[in-house]
């Protein structure tokens, strides 16, 4: 399973800025692209849904007034010549837990040939991602920005740990673009034949303070020159207690994901996992 790329996701400044039609003729090519790539290769999915709790407002109730349940369904595709990942996730913080907020994100990633690092090949990563959502129960709406990104990635086992790591170049559908690099780490092993599965994943990237924050935040107190950075560890731990389904915990510990206030905040949830395919990683 692929290495989850969460962007920032917020009802303030940096949500509010509508797509350009070019922009949404590339958004709807790259989708279109990346479906193309996926139909074209028969390969075995890897799906699991997840039904979690998340307590955030216990752990930072100045930028949270709620926990609510999180709906996440993350689809991998191994291919023959990459992989190809697809995210959704559904926050359900809405009057009577409707959804508040939904934010998808795919990818694709395409062999560069026969080149290899240590053995294992080095690839080419596409990806979008991008959402809505609503705040004061339905009384306003925002965008999370589309962002594209194009990198390098390479995969690797360590161990039996699987193990992803990319750096790419980020463009964000700001007024004016923001164009950011964004590194993502991960790995995952299973335990106990395959009943305990311990996974950890890392990304960083930076954003233009004017951009992101319509000037209006924070740009003196930068010292990076108008950039703030960001930073998401997402750790869990899921036991499988019977053929396709699981129990366990999921921890996001952040900082200027969800609200930039360049504090370190932990996002603690618990909750079940069903997978059609548990064996595989």
């Amino acid at each position: 399973m692929n290495a989850p790329l969460i962007l920032p996701r917020t009802s303030g400044p940096q949500a509010t800025q509508l797509p350009s039609a070019a922009r949404s003729a590339r958004t709807f090519a790259a989708v279109l692209t990346l479906v193309a790539l996926l139909a074209s290769a028969a390969s075995r999915a890897d799906v699991s849904v997840d039904w979690l709790y998340d307590f955030r407002h216990v752990t930072d109730p100045r930028d949270n007034p709620n926990d609510f349940p999180v709906v996440e369904l993350k689809i991998f595709f191994p291919q023959s010549f990459g992989s190809f990942l697809l995210k959704q996730e559904l926050d359900l913080d809405g009057a009577h837990h409707n959804v508040s907020q939904i934010y998808t994100e795919v990818s694709q990633s395409i062999k560069l040939g026969n080149v290899t690092l240590g053995g294992s090949p080095l690839l080419v990563r596409v990806g979008y991602s991008g959402g809505l959502g609503l705040f004061n129960d339905a009384a306003g709406g925002f965008y999370i920005q589309n962002a594209y990104k194009l990198g390098l990635a390479y995969t690797f086992q360590v161990r039996k740990a699987y193990c992803d790591v990319s750096l790419s170049l980020r463009d964000t559908s700001f007024a004016k673009p923001s164009y950011d690099p964004m590194l993502t780490l991960y790995t995952g092993r299973y335990f106990l034949d395959y009943r305990l599965l311990l996974a950890n994943s890392l990304e960083a990237w930076t954003t233009s303070t004017e951009q992101a924050l319509g000037g209006q935040g924070g740009t003196s107190r930068q010292p990076d020159g108008g950039k703030f950075a960001s930073w998401e560890l997402e750790s869990e731990a899921w036991y499988r207690v019977d053929k396709h389904f699981y129990v366990g915990t999921y921890i996001r510990t952040t900082r200027n994901v969800y609200a930039v206030s360049n504090r370190w905040v932990v996002y603690p949830s618990v909750g079940v996992r069903y997978t059609f395919d548990p064996t595989h990683l």
